[in-house]
């Protein structure tokens, strides 16, 4: 379980953005959560400050009730092994195939990659239903196809948290659709907790369990996603839901 309590993140000192604001969340093992705004809402300053490439000002992010906020070195490392991200622009390695990017963790990891390492790297592709194009290169990937090659990517961190900042944004409606079926799948299958970050709503139906809305770093509005879609309270959720103008 992720426990977010009270956390701030402001950049540029006291008198700079505040892009988090007392932020407090409980995400429980096996969910799919999904964390939702318009931009400059601080969705991916929260995904960053989850896995720790961004530090809190202050408050904290305890994980399976250890407070790693201010993890360092080896104990960092160790963290992030559990905390797969998968990236709006896919992050692949262009010059490596879609084999070599899965087993990229490995080489990371320990400096090689074993027959073994390959044969479970090619597991995760036939998981993603890309064991025929193992040998291709990003450019000779369609953009669905390259977000799956990311989320094989991630599954070989055998992580227990996903971290998708933006995901599917950059897919067409199909594509769109066709990945986050795989992320419910997996989800299903795995019982890994996935963190959704989007602006979309049909996103957030589509696959999270249960969502939270941030607006100016601030969480307005959390739940589960039946009930906070029946029943939205803030504005900016209505505005997201399209019940009610922008202009207004």
């Amino acid at each position: 379980m992720i426990s977010v309590e009270h956390l701030s993140k402001r950049f540029g000192g006291a008198a700079g953005v505040h892009a988090l604001d007392n932020v407090t969340l409980t995400i429980p093992d096996g969910d799919v959560f999904g964390i939702i705004g318009i931009s400059g809402a601080g969705k991916s300053t929260l995904v960053r400050c989850l896995n720790l490439l961004e530090r809190p000002t202050s408050g904290s992010i305890v994980v399976d009730g250890t407070d790693v906020t201010n993890l360092r070195g080896a104990a960092l490392r160790e963290y992030r092994r559990n905390v797969a991200m998968i990236f709006q622009g896919f992050g692949l390695l262009a010059q490596k195939t879609a084999l070599q990017n899965v087993c990229f963790p490995y080489l990371a990891s320990n400096g090689k990659v074993t027959d073994a390492d390959r044969k479970e790297a090619l597991g995760y592709l036939e998981r993603v239903g890309l064991a025929e194009r193992a040998s291709s290169y990003p450019a000779q990937l369609s953009g669905g196809q390259k977000q799956r090659v990311a989320i094989a990517r991630a599954l070989a961190c055998h992580p227990k948290y996903i971290l998708c900042d933006e995901a599917t944004s950059a897919l067409d409606p199909a594509s769109t659709a066709s990945v986050l079926r795989l992320l419910r799948r997996i989800n299903e299958e795995t019982g890994v907790t996935i963190i959704v970050i989007t602006h979309s709503m049909q996103v957030v139906q589509d696959i999270c369990k249960n969502v939270a809305v941030l607006v100016e770093g601030k969480v307005v509005e959390k739940g589960g996603v039946a009930e906070v879609f029946a029943n939205p309270r803030h504005e900016v959720t209505r505005q997201l839901l399209g019940r009610e103008s922008w202009d207004e």
